[in-house]
């Protein structure tokens, strides 16, 4: 979930830094996982998909197909969507039902007796037939989790203008989805392309071509550097207190050059100098820290890690040797670059902005 505006010259601004959670297809197949295995028992298709891994996924895809058709979802609203079916059908392999067989006797037809859902889901041809209600239950936490993520944001009174909605992604072609977003959201117009699938694939295609499309971004996180600053009684953590030089200082203090959701230009650089405190220091460890939290106080809090770090070289007899730390922000990638000033050495690492958990190369 993010939030763009289109400016004077045609490029996007993105106001929001993407935002959101495990609501997609997958959240459906898990729910609809629990159902099968509440019926036919516990691990039944992790152990099926080792034996016959051809049939489970040819069972997916069917599945799948049966999601972004999600017919009757408009059954209060007929002329919106598809005429409203009484059960959704999912072909289940011969191979499923003999290997269920094998531990319940009668297979999936007698699973589905013993079970809760036995007024509700049916055996029958080769497909488990199931009620409309209990099959849109599936979609139920995908959902409410997307109608949140989606309402948090529009809470926000700098998006009080926002009017219309963009819908893309494969989840987003489910007619459940879609009728329940236009339920919550009225006063909002929906846009949703023809192939919302392809939509992402399409997108990135055209950003590859023309990465200046975005011209500001919010950002994800709040980027930092770790310094050592004089201590603050009565704020500062006693255990954070160290005394270097006679000084008493308030170790690993997050200092942001970042803070999240602030907006960045592609090339922007945010600088920041900073003092060895040991005399006769033959190198330092110079690093970005990432956290979600606008305000982080410290390198090592819950949600604050470390994105990158350059080993300093300083010189020798110098001391308070001054290092200038620069974090640039480009249009994928983000360059951290640490220049020691007494020398003039640089040290610089990179890193891409798109994937968190990417390694940095130096």
């Amino acid at each position: 979930i993010t939030v763009h505006k289109r400016t004077a010259d045609g490029t996007l601004e993105e106001l929001y830094p993407a935002t959101g959670g495990p609501l997609g297809g997958t959240s459906v197949d898990s729910e609809f996982e629990k159902i099968f295995e509440e019926i036919a028992g516990k691990d039944i298709l992790k152990s099926f998909a080792k034996e016959s891994m051809e049939d489970y996924l040819a069972m997916l895809r069917d599945f799948e197909a049966k999601k972004r058709d999600s017919s009757g979802a408009n059954e209060s609203n007929k002329s919106d969507g598809p005429a409203q079916e009484t059960k959704v059908r999912i072909v289940i392999p011969l191979k499923l039902n003999n290997y269920i067989r094998e531990r319940i006797p009668g297979g999936i037809s007698k699973a589905l007796q013993m079970s809760n859902y036995k007024e509700s889901i049916t055996y029958n041809n080769y497909k488990l037939c199931l009620k409309l209600p209990i099959f849109k239950k599936l979609f139920q936490n995908a959902i409410d989790g997307i109608i949140k993520c989606v309402a948090d944001v529009l809470a926000n009174k700098d998006f009080d203008d926002v009017t219309n909605i963009i819908m893309v992604g494969g989840f987003s072609e489910c007619k459940f989805v879609q009728a329940a977003l236009r339920e919550k959201f009225k006063t909002r117009d929906f846009i949703i392309p023809a192939d919302a699938g392809l939509a992402i694939l399409k997108g990135a295609v055209y950003f590859g071509h023309l990465p200046n499309a975005i011209s500001r971004r919010a950002a994800r996180y709040t980027y930092g550097i770790q310094i050592c600053r004089k201590f603050k009684p009565g704020e500062d953590p006693e255990h954070k207190k160290i005394t270097v030089g006679g000084m008493e200082r308030c170790k690993d203090v997050l200092h942001p050059l970042v803070k999240r959701g602030e907006r960045i230009e592609p090339g922007c650089e945010y600088p920041v100098v900073c003092r060895s405190l040991k005399p006769s220091q033959g190198k330092i460890e110079c690093g970005i820290y990432v956290s979600k939290e606008v305000n982080p106080k410290f390198v090592d809090e819950k949600g604050c890690r470390l994105l990158c770090k350059v080993s300093v070289q300083l010189p020798p007899g110098v001391n308070n040797a001054e290092i200038e730390e620069i974090i640039t922000f480009g249009e994928t990638e983000i360059t951290f670059r640490a220049r020691q000033l007494e020398t003039g050495r640089l040290f610089e690492t990179k890193f891409d902005m798109l994937d968190e958990n990417s390694d940095s190369k130096n």
